[in-house]
């Protein structure tokens, strides 16, 4: 475990044991370690200078009741609550601000392992994450029959293309994760490597609502054992330098369903979603898009892609065909 610097005021923290006064970094990371429920203070800005790390617990709840962590200069991880190796079997982690406006402040804020439930909600993250590596938050669920929702997280500011066309991408579900996830409602605006990705061939992803604004690659990229993408919002209106491939979605693998997401597309982009060749299928239905620049297809199926049906879609501006077979 890394110490927390600078916290700003006392706040009050209750553990499994009971509550307690703390007035020192040391104090606050051992109440953490131990698990049980933390509460930080509403009125605290914690300023973090290292990586805060905790493994193998039964329980931790790190309720933020509006509080803000304040990210020094990093690349590396802020928190990092358990690993795909060693989870913590129920992690709750809500309302909490998480302060990235200072400069080379761009590391993991938020990484989330559990094993049988995970619960985070009301994230909020402050600043363009602006390192080229990790990108600020990971979650993931690692029993097969362990349940997860993230929801109302906030990462509208987005992250610089610093890297080369190799930069962080906004939320990562572990390539380990075997559960499911359900990530609702979430704001993710323009990184260089992905809004949502993930990539894990035995577990579910289902993306619920949330709105998706620039991304490059792709706002949302699934690929998993049985994944989902209902009623998101995606805004498609800015050409960003060093973005090269800006989509709403893409299939990678596995056997995908998208229903009632909704693209505003007015940028110069071959299509709005690609079916790559692992995709084993996809079922798009009753979707809405608004193609108004040079967007060239609603949908692009690239050779190799296994079944792809569609209905109910209502598409307009397209220039060449709907559904686009390479």
């Amino acid at each position: 475990m890394s110490a927390i610097a600078g916290v700003a005021a006392a706040p009050v923290v209750g553990s499994a044991v009971g509550a307690a006064n703390v007035d020192n970094e040391s104090q606050l990371e051992n109440e953490i370690e131990s698990g049980g429920t933390v509460n930080l203070d509403s009125d605290t800005v914690y300023e973090i200078d290292d990586t805060i790390r905790v493994t193998g617990l039964d329980d931790l709840t790190i309720e933020g009741n509006g509080a803000t962590l304040e990210v020094g200069p990093t690349d590396g991880y802020v928190c990092k609550l358990g690993t795909y190796e060693s989870p913590i079997d129920d992690l709750t982690v809500t309302d909490l601000n998480i302060d990235l406006t200072a400069d080379g402040a761009g590391g993991r804020a938020l990484e989330c392992h559990a094993n049988d439930n995970l619960e985070v909600s009301d994230i909020t993250v402050e600043g363009k994450h602006d390192t080229p590596s990790k990108g600020p938050m990971l979650v993931g669920v690692h029993s097969s029959g362990g349940d997860g929702t993230v929801s109302n997280v906030d990462l509208a500011d987005g992250g610089e293309e610093v890297s080369g066309g190799r930069g962080g991408t906004g939320m990562l579900v572990s390539n380990y994760h075997t559960g499911s996830v359900t990530i609702e409602d979430c704001h993710i605006g323009p990184f260089p490597d992905n809004g949502i990705y993930c990539s894990s061939d035995e577990g579910e992803v289902h993306v619920e609502g949330g709105t998706f604004e620039n991304t490059n690659v792709a706002g949302v990229r699934l690929d998993g054992d049985n994944c989902s993408l209902s009623d998101a919002e995606f805004v498609y209106d800015e050409d960003i330098p060093g973005f090269d491939g800006q989509r709403p979605v893409r299939c990678d693998g596995g056997d995908i369903e998208i229903s009632d997401i909704h693209v505003d597309m007015s940028i110069n982009q071959t299509e709005a979603i690609r079916v790559m060749p692992g995709c084993e299928s996809a079922d798009i239905e009753d979707c809405s898009m608004d193609l108004n620049g040079d967007v060239r297809d609603a949908i692009s199926v690239t050779s190799g892609a296994g079944s792809v049906t569609t209905s109910g879609n209502d598409f307009d501006g397209y220039e060449r065909q709907p559904v686009y077979h390479y």
